[in-house]
């Protein structure tokens, strides 16, 4: 399988998600959309990042601090 939506654009298309400040709810919200829109292009690794992130919704206990969110971004790029 060809992988279309690269972790670079992963990484691109968090960052946006936390431009006008962090919220863990739309992070959650993006990582969600990301998943419908590109799940059959994702590598394991980029699934069980945006099954992360989607699963902040469901407590603080899955929640990601801000500084470990973009560890995470700079992370994915590292790996691209």
């Amino acid at each position: 399988m060809e992988v279309i939506y690269s972790k670079v654009e992963l990484a691109a298309d968090l960052a946006n998600a936390a431009d006008g400040g962090f919220d863990v709810a739309n992070v959650s919200k993006v990582a969600f959309e990301i998943y419908q829109t590109h799940g059959l292009e994702l590598t394991e690794s980029m699934d069980r990042i945006l099954l992360m992130l989607i699963a902040m919704e469901e407590g603080e206990e899955f929640e990601l601090s801000e500084l470990d969110f973009l560890s995470l971004i700079e992370d994915i790029k590292k790996t691209a």
